[in-house]
């Protein structure tokens, strides 16, 4: 009984970290200025995310309440889930900043850097592979996303020192979308840091051990 209703939860927290994809992609989307491209179709995925994190949550809760008895693995999911959930709730409310400031910008008729398109594609990409990592229980996986998140920070130092070079010498109107930028930019960058969180987690579920950036220290 115990067995199957863990692997329904992990089935919850793959639908929940679908979701989470689907919204990364639109903001990616958004970024790129395509046209089919939509604000609402994320703002209306919010708060469907946000009862599917608080369905984990207490799901878990009530397991941990049971009287049958869990292996430390068995915990390590429990636990895990709801920290997994979490940060997949925590990245989606960032893609929707990330949709609206994009979505501004082309209401504004102002180009968006490509730094910040490529941070999209970046972040979606590791959290496709996180997802895997999750069902799939891949340690190698969930090793190689942290080396990635280098990516996008070096593209979040090169774009905010672009951005603040000249910045006092814009008008007032680009002066305002140029911090807003920055601000999608930080988004991004925290959406890595939670990619990020959720592999070591996974690496924790499957081990019991903690990964670090460098695979030597893990012990």
């Amino acid at each position: 009984m115990k067995t199957e209703a863990i692997t329904f939860l992990k089935e919850d927290v793959l639908a929940l970290g679908q979701l989470t994809t689907k919204s990364v992609e639109e903001a990616s989307r958004l970024l790129r200025c395509e046209p089919s491209a939509s604000l609402a179709y994320i703002e209306e995925q919010e708060e469907v995310i946000n009862d599917a994190c608080l369905s984990i949550e207490e799901k878990c809760l009530d397991l941990l309440l049971d009287r049958e008895s869990f292996d430390a693995r068995e915990i390590r999911i429990l636990v895990g889930s709801t920290i997994i959930g979490a940060k997949f709730e925590r990245i989606a409310d960032h893609a929707n900043r990330v949709g609206r400031l994009a979505s501004w910008a082309q209401e504004d008729g102002i180009p968006i850097p490509q730094e910040l398109v490529e941070m999209a594609t970046a972040v979606h990409r590791m959290l496709q592979d996180v997802l895997l990592s999750f069902v799939s229980d891949d340690m190698l996986a969930a090793q190689e996303i942290l080396q990635r998140d280098s990516q996008i920070d070096y593209l979040h130092d090169l774009l905010s020192k672009k951005l603040l070079s000249d910045l006092g010498e814009q008008d007032a109107a680009s002066a305002q979308m140029r911090a807003q930028f920055l601000f999608c930019a930080r988004f991004l960058e925290r959406m890595g840091d939670a990619c990020v969180s959720i592999a070591k987690r996974v690496f924790f579920i499957a081990t019991g051990n903690r990964l670090r950036r460098d695979p030597a220290e893990v012990g």
